[in-house]
């Protein structure tokens, strides 16, 4: 089914002038190779399409035996669509001397749709093919099909050069070409010659916007699906009614809490006695307790023990579930995904209608933009987010216990970026993917987005009116993006940047074999 319905998607263009196409194709070469065939379908007035079409669109699936079926379909998986025009050829020279001799149109009829049902010897097939049409190559039906498209083409009205292939559908990808915006000489001198193509060339260039940016959620969702079971009901349609943005606010404080908390194994570690826990690299580990700050135990496949607190690292399940399909360090799919498809789709957004700067004339980077709004959201309630925080870090407080807003998030993000990258002088750019991954892995992406877009004050000093974010648009891109939040990601916002100079596995080797003295000499208090 599978194979068919590929075929189908790459023969059937617009109003299914690719099979109609094909068709007249198979009737100029059944004209070549055949001339007995074809003066008895020209005398009887029989239409040669209505048989063979429905050949090709199955591509023999339901007319030949399953045997020779097979056969048929490797020989097209290796050599393309003229395999179908090959053994329609065979098979009708095959018959040719019995349609040659019978004289009813309705009789002629009923055997060439019989053809393919009475074919049994695939290797008498596949001389007949040989030896009839073993001169036909790839570039004669190509340039037979173009020839037809563009007749038919021309039929419904459509100016065609068959010498172009740009000109014929279904060739390759073809983009609007948008003419570049002015530069900034060009408006100081032509400032009030605005004519319809530009308004136009707007429109077309945010439609393209949102669907590069639709595109890349879609594969990240495919990819969630394809990996993950759990997800194949996941609907990756957006949800653009009003009541659903009344619904984000409460479905991201009613976080689900687990009542174990999880780590994902760092290191291999094997078992030795029998209050070990032996795990091995990325597997996902129950913790049981964590009173020991060398040692804890864990529970994983039904077995329970202790194992070194330092081969593991714990998952971030606040909201969420751990998937592998999520996490960078198992997948690499997911990275490109991510940082090579969505973050470029997300930043062309947030850069669409920026103001230009007044020395270079070149827009600005989101990035600014984003430290500005985040610190104006939380500078009205800063004294108790910042006291929280230190508190926190101070008295060593389970983080994880209590629940942040997006805009308090948002700007501890920004902050943990700008620490952790500005040590390695990384670009605006690391630094926006890297906030990307933040927000997907706490699952408010989308939220960022209409928190950036409250601060109205900011966003107006640093956007045109004609940009999404000071549009109604940005509501629409904040649905797209909320499809993201259903799923978990693990995504590590250090990926890019360089390793620590002068790394050294030696420390966490030293700390472990401490522990490891600690358990044998005081194993009682485990």
């Amino acid at each position: 089914m599978s194979i068919t319905a590929f075929h189908c998607i790459m023969l059937i263009p617009t109003l299914q002038s690719g099979v109609q196409a094909d068709q007249r194709v198979l009737a100029a070469l059944v004209c070549t190779y055949l001339p007995g065939v074809d003066s008895v379908v020209r005398e009887h007035d029989i239409e040669l399409s209505l048989i063979t079409l429905h050949w090709f669109v199955t591509v023999f699936a339901s007319v030949l035996h399953m045997k020779i079926l097979l056969r048929v379909w490797d020989m097209f998986f290796l050599d393309g669509s003229i395999v179908l025009f090959q053994v329609t050829l065979a098979m009708l020279k095959i018959k040719e001397a019995e349609l040659r001799s019978l004289e009813n149109s309705a009789q002629i009829f009923n055997a060439l749709s019989d053809i393919p049902g009475e074919i049994d010897d695939v290797t008498c097939l596949f001389k007949v093919m040989e030896s009839v049409c073993g001169s036909l190559t790839d570039v004669m039906v190509e340039t037979h099909r173009r020839r037809h498209l563009a007749y038919l083409m021309a039929d419904h009205g459509a100016l065609i050069n068959p010498d172009h292939s740009t000109n014929l559908p279904k060739q390759q990808l073809n983009r609007r070409q948008v003419n570049k915006s002015k530069s900034v000489l060009e408006v100081l001198l032509f400032k009030g010659d605005q004519n319809a193509d530009d308004i136009r060339n707007k429109n077309i260039r945010q439609t393209e916007l949102l669907v590069d940016l639709r595109e890349a959620i879609l594969q990240v969702g495919r990819h969630f699906q394809g990996v993950e079971p759990n997800y194949t009901s996941t609907t990756l349609t957006p949800d653009y009614s009003i009541e659903s943005h009344s619904r984000d606010i409460p479905t991201f404080l009613a976080t689900a809490r687990s009542r174990h908390r999880r780590a994902k194994a760092l290191l291999d570690f094997e078992r030795h006695d029998d209050d070990e826990l032996g795990f091995r690299k990325n597997d996902i580990i129950t913790i049981i307790s964590q009173r020991d700050e060398h040692c804890w135990i864990g529970e994983l496949n039904g077995l329970r023990g202790w194992f070194p607190a330092k081969f593991v690292e714990v998952l971030d399940e606040r909201s969420k579930e751990y998937s592998r399909a999520g996490d960078d360090a198992i997948s690499a799919t997911v990275t490109d995904l991510v940082r090579g498809t969505l973050c470029p789709a997300v930043k062309a957004i947030l850069q669409h209608g920026m103001r230009s700067t007044s020395l270079l004339g070149g827009p600005c980077h989101p990035w600014l933009f984003i430290e500005e709004s985040a610190a104006r959201e939380v500078e009205r309630d800063f004294s108790s987010v910042y006291s929280r925080l230190v508190l926190c870090r101070t008295f060593r407080l389970d983080e994880d216990g209590k629940v942040l807003t997006p805009e308090e998030l948002l700007y501890r993000c920004v902050q943990a970026v700008n620490m952790s990258h500005d040590a390695v002088h990384a670009q605006m750019d690391v630094k926006l993917r890297s906030l990307i991954c933040l927000g997907l892995n706490e699952q408010v992406l989308h939220l960022w987005l209409e928190v950036l877009c409250s601060s109205v004050e900011v966003v107006e000093r640093w956007y045109l009116p004609s940009s999404f974010l000071r549009s109604p648009g940005w509501v629409q891109i904040k649905c797209e993006l909320r499809v993201l939040a259903q799923f978990p990601f693990t995504l590590n916002p250090d990926w890019e940047l360089p390793p620590p100079p002068n790394q050294d596995q030696r420390p966490l080797r030293e700390g472990v074999r401490d522990m490891l003295v600690k358990h044998h000499l005081f194993s009682w208090d485990l």
